[in-house]
């Protein structure tokens, strides 16, 4: 009987060492893997930085994955006329990225903040911030030139007698 309980018991520990040994297996596994994510979103993140720097412009990048090997980029810089074709810019920097790092650049954003004027200026030296753009000066250039509508306040009734006139 002694036998029989010390098989079961012998049998109990070996089915518990191999699951204890399944489980660290496991966690070693999963902390290669985190390690791995981490080695691969830096190698986007520097690659992607020095992409733009070899340009001569500074981005601030963030990179996260997406499931599967799929990575998601989002770069911040300052308005910039060469960034008016960013679709461009991101089918070079996907290319780039897959070439020199062997990572799928899944998305890309785009975020272009505008710098807040300080509370502390009255609303002329804001209004004169405001015109000195030339980012956006240069894009309403030609607005400029193009003549206005002459529009005027008419009755209802001269509208409904020009309607009479036209036949409906």
């Amino acid at each position: 009987m002694s036998f029989s309980a010390d098989a079961v018991v012998l049998a109990l520990l070996v089915l518990l060492a191999l699951t204890v040994a399944g489980i660290i297996a496991f966690a070693v596994a999963v902390k290669l893997r985190a390690g791995r994510e981490k080695q691969n979103i830096q190698a986007i993140r520097s690659t992607i930085l020095d992409y733009f720097r070899r340009s001569g412009v500074e981005v601030a990048v963030t990179c996260t994955r997406l499931g599967g090997e799929h990575y998601v980029a989002m770069v911040e810089s300052e308005p910039m006329k060469r960034f008016r074709l960013s679709h461009i810019i991101e089918m070079t920097l996907r290319e780039h990225v897959r070439k020199s790092s062997g990572l799928e650049l899944d998305k890309i954003f785009w975020r272009f903040p505008v710098k807040q004027a300080s509370g502390g200026q009255d609303a002329t030296q804001a209004k004169v911030d405001q015109n000195s753009d030339d980012y956006i000066n240069e894009g309403l250039e030609h607005y400029r030139h193009i003549p206005k509508p002459d529009v005027e306040e008419l009755s209802w009734e001269h509208f409904e007698q020009e309607l009479k006139k036209d036949g409906k």
